[in-house]
């Protein structure tokens, strides 16, 4: 017969390596090539009109919220995986 405190143990072991299992699936690192800039071109600014300095940021703004989205979802996936509730 095995010990009360054992099963325990080895069903916490086991949360904690599916963890980190889930943690590894879901956050591979992309890495992005970098433009190289060459300090021969200056830098161009443009000045931007209302409208399109709105359209800009009403993109940026919708973009962050579909990433943070992503993110919610990926993090309840992981703690609904492991958290049985309080």
């Amino acid at each position: 017969m095995t010990h009360p405190s054992m099963k325990l143990r080895c069903s916490g072991q086991a949360v904690v390596a599916s963890f980190a299992v889930v943690l590894l699936a879901i956050a591979p690192i992309t890495a992005e090539a970098k433009p190289s800039s060459s300090p021969e071109t200056p830098l161009e600014r443009r000045t931007y009109s209302a409208e399109e300095s709105k359209r800009l940021g009403d993109e940026a703004q919708h973009l962050a919220e579909v990433q943070q989205h992503i993110w919610d979802r990926k993090m309840k996936a992981v703690s609904s995986s492991i958290c049985t509730g309080c």
